[in-house]
Order: structure tokens, then sequence, then C-alpha cells
């Protein structure tokens, strides 16, 4: 077999386990965010038998550490983000 030949088909392979590996750790990202929302859902309080409120169901949404920490917001501010030229305009 010719060397680019070989260098390719070796480049091919090298592509593929980095793609592999990749996939493999957002498999396991998701599984630990699906573990961690259901830890955060099992410490959510839930309403006492015959108290008259209905049963909330468990989010299915993960939800991170980070999500549950307070955001301070204050008041005549703008939001973040909010002074970007719009796409197709050019700043004069």
């Amino acid at each position: 077999m010719h060397p680019i030949l070989s260098q390719a088909v070796a480049a091919g392979r090298i592509r593929e386990w980095h793609d592999q590996a990749a996939r493999d750790q957002l498999a396991n990202q998701a599984r630990r965010a699906r573990r961690e929302a259901a830890a955060v859902a099992a410490e959510l309080p839930r309403p006492r038998a015959g108290s008259g409120q209905p049963e909330v169901p468990a989010p299915a949404a993960a939800v991170t550490v980070a999500s549950r920490e307070p955001v301070a917001v204050t008041s005549g501010q703008p939001a973040a983000g909010h002074d970007c030229q719009p796409a197709g305009g050019r700043a004069a």
C-alpha cells in the first residue's frame, strides 16, 4: 500500500477513535446529570399526606448545581447581551 494511503487510513481511524471518545464523554456527562437531577429531586420537600396540596411530580429535566445558586439582579441595569448590534447591522 502506498504511504499516502496508509496515512489517510490511519488518520481516518484516529478521527473515528476521537469521535467515539467524545460520544462516550457526552454519554457519561448525561448520565451524571440525570443522577444529580434525581438526587436533587429526592431532596425536594414533599407535601404531607392530607395537607390538601396536590403532589408535584419530580422534574424531568436535568438540574445542575449551578442553577440552584441565587442570582442577584439590580434594578435599572440592562441584562447582559441586550446591547448587541443586530446581525445585519453595522456600527457607524
